[in-house]
This record gives C-alpha cells, sequence and structure tokens, in this order.
C-alpha cells in the first residue's frame, strides 16, 4: 500500500523561517501548517544563521526532481525568506553583497521556473518575502543586554534595506509576488511609537519575529496567496482523505448499492 502522501508548501530561508514553528511566538509557519491541515503538509526548510550563498546549494536538495513520478509529493508553493544575515556588514563573515544576494535569489527562482532545471516544476508556485526592517535601538539594546563585551555595529537598518529592495527587485523582474515584510514592519512601527520606536511590536530582539511579527507575516502571506494564487486558497482545497461526514455518507451508499 502506498503512503499517503500530501503535497507540500517549503518554507525556505533563515532563521525566520525555522523559528516559524515556534508556537510559544505564534510562529507563521505553524500558523500556516494549521491552515492546511489535512490539505496540504508544510515542509519547515529554514536554516539558522544562513545566507542566500549558504542556502543556494540546499535548495536543490529540498526540491524534488523533475524526473520523479507523478505519485511522488510535489511542492505547490515555495515560499523564499533571505536577507536579514546577507545584511551583514562588508567586515564581517557572513556579509553577502547586494549583487550576490540578488544574484542567489535569482537562481534558486531559476531552479523552479527553468525548464532545464533539474527541478524544474511549473505547478510550484513561488513567493518571495523581503527581510522585516530592522530597528536600531531595539537593536542595541538587546546586543547590549545580551553580551558583556561590547561588539562593533554587525548590521544596519540601511543595510537590511538593502536586501528589502533587492528580493523586491527579483520578484518585479521574474513576474512574481512579493511579500514585502520590510515596509510593514516598517509602517507599523511608526504607527508604535515608544521606547524602541516601534519595533518592539514586531521583533523581540530587532531581527527575529515576536507574537505580533509572526501574526503580521502569516496576514500577508495568507493575503498573497488568495491574491496571486487564489488555486491555493485553504478554503478551495479539499482534504486529501474525506471529512468524517463525507466517509459515512460513502458508507451508507456503500451499503445500500450491496443491498440491491
Amino acid at each position: 500500500m502506498p503512503l499517503l502522501a500530501y503535497d507540500t508548501i517549503v518554507c525556505f530561508g533563515d532563521s525566520l523561517s525555522q523559528h516559524g514553528w515556534d508556537v510559544s511566538k505564534n510562529g507563521w509557519v505553524a500558523q500556516l501548517s494549521q491552515a492546511y491541515l489535512r490539505r496540504l503538509d508544510v515542509v519547515n526548510r529554514g536554516f539558522s544563521g544562513y545566507t542566500s550563498r549558504w542556502t543556494l546549494p540546499l535548495l536543490p536538495q529540498v526540491l524534488p526532481l523533475s524526473t520523479a513520478g507523478s505519485e511522488q509529493p510535489r511542492p505547490r508553493l515555495l515560499t523564499i525568506l533571505l536577507g536579514s544575515n546577507d545584511a551583514f556588514l562588508p567586515d564581517q563573515q557572513r556579509h553577502v553583497p547586494v549583487a550576490e544576494f540578488k544574484e542567489n535569489i535569482t537562481r534558486m527562482v531559476a531552479m523552479v521556473t527553468d525548464p532545464s532545471s533539474p527541478n524544474y516544476s511549473p505547478e510550484t508556485r513561488l513567493l518571495l518575502i523581503t527581510p522585516p526592517a530592522l530597528g536600531a535601538k531595539l537593536y542595541d539594546h538587546h546586543r547590549a543586554s545580551t553580551y558583556t563585551v561590547v561588539y562593533p555595529v554587525d548590521r544596519t537598518p540601511e543595510s537590511v534595506k538593502a536586501c528589502a529592495d533587492a528580493m523586491r527587485e527579483v520578484a518585479a523582474e521574474m513576474s512574481l509576488p512579493c511579500v514585502d515584510l520590510w515596509a510593514a514592519v516598517e509602517e507599523g512601527a511608526k504607527e508604535q511609537g515608544g521606547e524602541f520606536e516601534g519595533y518592539d511590536a514586531y521583533s523581540w530582539d530587532a531581527v527575529h519575529l515576536n507574537k505580533g511579527g509572526n501574526d503580521l507575516l502569516f496576514g500577508l502571506v495568507m493575503k498573497a496567496i488568495k491574491t496571486h494564487y487564489p488555486e491555493l486558497d485553504p478554503d478551495v482545497i479539499p482534504f486529501v482523505v474525506p471529512d468524517h461526514r463525507e466517509r459515512a455518507l460513502m458508507e451508507e451508499r456503500e451499503k445500500a448499492q450491496a443491498s440491491q
């Protein structure tokens, strides 16, 4: 008997995806999994601390080969959320120049969209996500309260914005939807205000999302899906295994047919 296999949504990226499973912070990936329960399996392939340079060779190991049999589960949606670690400054080990970051994201997209790619998958939809805006005061506060040694600044609001801009550019150039988490956090923070300029409404350390940030991102992802890929709206995707009420009706019909 074959395995009961579901098609998938793959959430690919850095710690912002990896920590998306954290239910204590309303993780956006966990919320996505709940939304698609019994419809699609949500696969978390976030790698904390990784950059686009380090994740680029991993993506072919995450995606199925185009030669895989039709009975194999296929990714129906691939989200790519990167940039927060690429945004480290040039004197930092993990720094990735913006031009290279943009090229890496472009190559990731091509793995799915280019017919010559071993991982070509025309049925897979793509959703790019910018890194969230970084609040300098919150970032400095977290670093000062965490480390006993004073380290030099390693990334800035401007360096993160540059990666967010590059992600939007790739989306525009490749005609893909982009969830602009950077702009959403930036605008929301201005409305919030306060000691940390409102960024603490969305992040606990200026990089990673708290409950507010995860709720924000989940809402943006679902809005983008319903707008750009309505066929992936969970409300229109049937259960892989029928609902128990439907199953009971099937059994009643089977019994009626057998008695005739």
